[in-house]
């Protein structure tokens, strides 16, 4: 996986729709396992995403400014997201595991198939070979050098298409 925050959000969808699946295609017991998982997931997040706050005004408390701030900020985003992504992604996949206009059958080759993906995509890795993980400072730079280049390449088109 080769994108920006690719990783880590395969990870996230994938472990989402594993859980789903087997909340819907499990035993009871599994099935009540995996939304225990799926809502200490979500409260392990928001845990997070209320201390990366708290950094956050500790860093600004101290004069530290932005781009010492910037890491908090990033982590509690980030952590707001896999929320989003759980509760999003569970209402998607519980719709098409539970559609009741196409056979038992149809279902549980959805849910299967969905439980495949999931294990997929919970257990990708970056194909880097170093293994180090980009700080927080290289992902911001990384990113607005991103959209920098995009604009640049935007008004260069819009300058061609004119002349």
């Amino acid at each position: 996986v080769e994108v920006r925050y690719g990783e880590q959000i395969l990870n996230t969808v994938g472990k989402c729709y594993t859980l789903v699946a087997k909340e819907v295609m499990g035993s009871w017991s599994e099935g009540l396992d995996a939304k225990v998982q799926a809502n200490q997931m979500k409260m392990d997040a928001g845990i997070k995403a209320a201390q990366a706050g708290r950094d956050t005004q500790d860093s600004a408390a101290r004069g530290g400014g932005e781009e010492d701030a910037l890491p908090h900020m990033i982590e509690m985003m980030w952590n707001i997201t896999v929320i989003d992504i759980s509760a999003t992604i569970r209402e998607v996949v519980m719709k098409v595991l539970k559609d009741v206009s196409v056979p038992d059958a149809t279902r549980k080759k959805r849910a299967e198939a969905v439980q495949q993906l999931g294990g997929i995509w919970e257990n990708l890795k970056s194909n880097k070979s170093d293994g180090m993980q980009a700080s927080v400072r290289n992902l911001y730079a990384s990113a607005t050098r991103a959209a920098m280049e995009k604009t640049l390449n935007k008004a260069r088109s819009e300058e061609a298409a004119d002349n």
